[in-house]
């Protein structure tokens, strides 16, 4: 749930609140009945509280919506991903080095101009364990296919970390940010 929708629960329960503490007052008789009857009669025949409590509705029924919707897949892209737990201690490997070695991977592949790769650690679930995620962000040269670069990318990839971690299946996704035939900065040709 959102900032915007936690300052929305918010006032709705803090007026939820006050009416509460309102209807406690009436029913000790604090207020005598004739009074509260009549501002009650002059309060429900005005325009305002009909917009108030379409507006309520409106709010209460969004709430409702944002509360039974479904959990987004929650990823985190820092700390650490754990290969091994066993008694004795567990084996821990920081994301960015994981992501340190996909761009060394990459950065070596005919086409690729330029890589920022994520990393993501996908929360485990009550159905499946903690998994990894990797996003490539590319930037390739305009004569170069971007299909088959994509996957020799992700073979590439899930091959290394197969050979170094022991990690199967891993999700890889490609997004193409950019194709150019300039050189990245910092590699200069000498004619």
């Amino acid at each position: 749930m959102g900032i915007i929708n936690r300052f929305l629960l918010f006032v709705l329960m803090i007026g939820l609140a006050l009416l509460a503490v309102l209807m406690l007052l009436l029913c000790m008789g604090a207020v005598p009945e004739p009074v509260w009857l009549n501002e009650l009669h002059y309060i429900l025949s005005r325009r305002e509280t009909v917009a108030a409590s379409v507006v309520v509705l409106v709010l209460a029924l969004h709430l409702l919506g944002v509360s039974l919707r479904g959990r987004a897949e929650r990823t985190r892209e820092s700390g650490d991903f754990i290969l091994l737990q066993k008694e004795q201690g567990g084996v821990r490997v920081a994301l960015p080095a994981i992501r340190a070695m996909a761009e060394q991977t990459l950065i070596g592949m005919r086409g690729v101009r330029m890589v920022k790769v994520r990393v993501q650690r996908v929360r485990a679930t009550s159905k499946a364990p903690e998994t990894l995620r990797l996003v490539l962000d590319l930037t390739v040269g305009s004569h170069t296919p971007v299909g088959p670069l994509t996957e020799t990318a992700a073979a590439a990839i899930r091959a290394q970390l197969q050979e170094t971690m022991g990690l199967e299946g891993v999700a890889v996704e490609s997004h193409i940010t950019g194709i150019t035939d300039a050189l990245p900065e910092g590699k200069r040709r000498v004619v």
